[in-house]
């Protein structure tokens, strides 16, 4: 079968791959095809931030260079639109943008009764107009980003869901709220790539402690640090456990002033996606130390299932998603949080115990993940399941 593909930035897939790179890839890998569109920007740039420059400078580079092979199976394209999501007749030209960017480069690839899959609420309009089934992937709850026009992603996230022949989402608030909008709703969690986690329970790999890291025991924390990490949750970690080292391996989109005061913690910044077992082998134990909010109801960590394929012990606030775990430690407040990483620190694992939290999770790969969405597609329901 043929994909369109409508998401980020597909450079992402080298160093951090999300569960959209991750879907891509694995359906490469079965022999399907694959144009990845790169899509519209969820709010308007601002020209006084260097990075927001610098991404216009390298879209622009992008799509110059037109339909480009970036993996087996699977090309890019990077229309260049006009970055003002919140005016609707900038959206509607953006759309018609899309549309015949995508049906220029279907045509040149020859691609056969393509199926869209967009992961981006910014683009209903290519929705609508889609001659061949069409899926809206939900993947977050867009209007609770602060950094974003909640109204707005609101309405296009309704947009999406209605005009969609399927609608997947990754997590079960999501599924909820998306079914009142379109009956054809299921529920697809997030998948792990298993045997390169896994691999970090190998003697050879846990021994390989990154230099990088400090010397003692380590509380680890993966991924982005935005606007849902609970930092005071960290600095009170700090404080309590001070013979311990939090390190932070990923880069911040917010000021972390009070982190970079505490002696033990430590920002390792992002890691190659081929380094991370190495990385997870070495924690003691791994946190995630999100804020309880409308956001994070509805996120379904990816770096949890990592860590755990990992064989790494793990605690997090008291999350929906992560409530499906038993094995997970779940704290309801900062002083439990605190306590039962305590507890897991004066407890070391054994190998059998780690191999056991690995096993948790060695069912769920994007192999599994992608049988199911492949499954939707050739028998498409018109009533909702999940994959629970």
């Amino acid at each position: 079968m043929d994909f369109v593909i409508i998401a980020n930035a597909w450079s992402a897939s080298v160093d951090n791959p999300t569960s959209k790179h991750q879907i891509a890839m694995e359906l490469a890998r079965q022999g399907h095809r694959i144009l990845w569109v790169e899509g519209a920007g969820m709010r308007s740039p601002s020209l006084g931030s260097s990075s927001d420059r610098s991404r216009i400078l390298h879209k622009i580079s992008r799509a110059i260079k037109g339909i480009e092979k970036v993996s087996n199976g699977i090309w890019r394209i990077a229309p260049v639109i006009c970055p003002l999501p919140s005016l609707g007749m900038v959206r509607g030209v953006n759309n018609l943008i899309y549309r015949l960017a995508i049906l220029s480069a279907v045509a040149k690839l020859n691609f056969n009764n393509p199926i869209l899959v967009n992961f981006m609420p910014t683009v209903p309009g290519v929705l609508a107009k889609w001659a061949w089934l069409n899926i809206y992937y939900c993947v977050d709850r867009w209007d609770a980003f602060g950094v974003y026009d909640s109204g707005l992603m609101a309405k296009l996230d309704e947009q999406c869901c209605r005009a969609a022949g399927i609608v997947i989402a990754s997590a079960s608030d999501l599924y909820e709220r998306c079914r009142k909008l379109n009956p054809n709703t299921h529920l697809v969690s997030h998948g792990v790539d298993y045997e390169h986690f896994a691999s970090s329970l190998k003697d050879l790999v846990s021994s390989s402690r990154p230099a990088d890291l400090p010397q003692g025991r380590i509380i680890g924390f993966i991924g982005l640090i935005s606007e849902w990490v609970d930092q005071d949750l960290l600095v009170e970690i700090a404080d309590e456990i001070p013979d311990s080292n939090i390190v932070l391996i990923g880069k911040a989109d917010v000021p972390v002033d009070k982190l970079e005061k505490k002696k033990n913690i430590h920002f390792s910044g992002p890691k190659p996606f081929r380094d991370l077992p190495s990385y997870i082998a070495a924690f003691d134990v791994g946190i995630i130390p999100f804020i309880v909010n409308d956001l994070t109801r509805a996120v379904n960590p990816i770096k949890l299932r990592e860590m755990l394929a990992a064989g790494c012990s793990v605690i997090s606030t008291d999350l929906p998603e992560v409530e499906k775990y038993r094995g997970v430690g779940i704290a309801c407040d900062r002083p439990e949080f605190v306590r039962l990483v305590k507890e897991l620190l004066d407890c070391p694992l054994i190998k059998e115990q780690k191999q056991s939290i690995s096993d948790m999770v060695k069912n769920e790969t994007w192999e599994e993940k992608v049988k199911q969405i492949l499954g939707l597609v050739r028998s498409p329901k018109d009533k909702n399941t999940t994959d629970k």
